[in-house]
């Protein structure tokens, strides 16, 4: 396989978890920082651009995840298929979505997924019991993240041999390495 197929096919997974429901890297592990802690959570890939290579996320404006990239724009995501046995990471770069991008996917958003965004009180609240929290009709907590990626790496792991390479989307640099 040409290293070029190798990096495009990888993008081509990632543009897929976000319209296949079933696509493995539809739930990739986002990484982000928050003062000396690094915390990962699962993510959903919303909405991939191959022109601008970003990914969109949704979150509330009052979780970690919002506050930590807010402060520290550097993240990470990890996607991995265990049938593919492909393992892709991606260091990138979040970006609050601006107000006309949040009303539009909040309109496509189903009446169920809506009420994620709308739960009282806000994520990691302390509550009573574990059904103790009431939905607020609002779509004020709803946020867009975009994150445009800088770099990927890509490893496949096979009884003949593993392959790994390397990307830079600012130079367009590309390598194979070892796995």
């Amino acid at each position: 396989m040409q290293l070029s197929d190798f990096i495009n096919q990888a993008l081509k997974f990632i543009e897929r978890g976000t319209v296949d429901r079933k696509s493995k890297f539809r739930l990739p592990i986002l990484a982000s920082y928050n003062e000396n802690t690094i915390n990962q959570r699962i993510v959903i890939a919303r909405k991939f651009d191959g022109n601008e290579n970003s990914l969109i996320i949704f979150t509330d404006r009052d979780s970690q995840k919002f506050n930590e990239l807010q402060t520290n724009e550097s993240c990470s995501l990890l996607f991995w298929d265990a049938g593919k046995k492909m393992q892709v990471y991606i260091q990138g770069v979040a970006e609050i979505m601006d107000e006309d991008s949040r009303v539009l996917f909040w309109k496509n958003l189903s009446e169920s997924q809506k009420k994620d965004y709308q739960i009282e009180p806000p994520p990691k609240t302390n509550i009573q019991t574990h059904n103790d929290y009431q939905f607020k009709d609002t779509s004020d907590r709803f946020c867009c993240i975009k994150i445009f990626f800088k770099s990927m790496d890509i490893l496949v792991l096979s009884n003949n041999g593993h392959q790994r390479a390397i990307y830079d989307f600012k130079s367009q640099k590309q390598d194979w390495v070892t796995p």
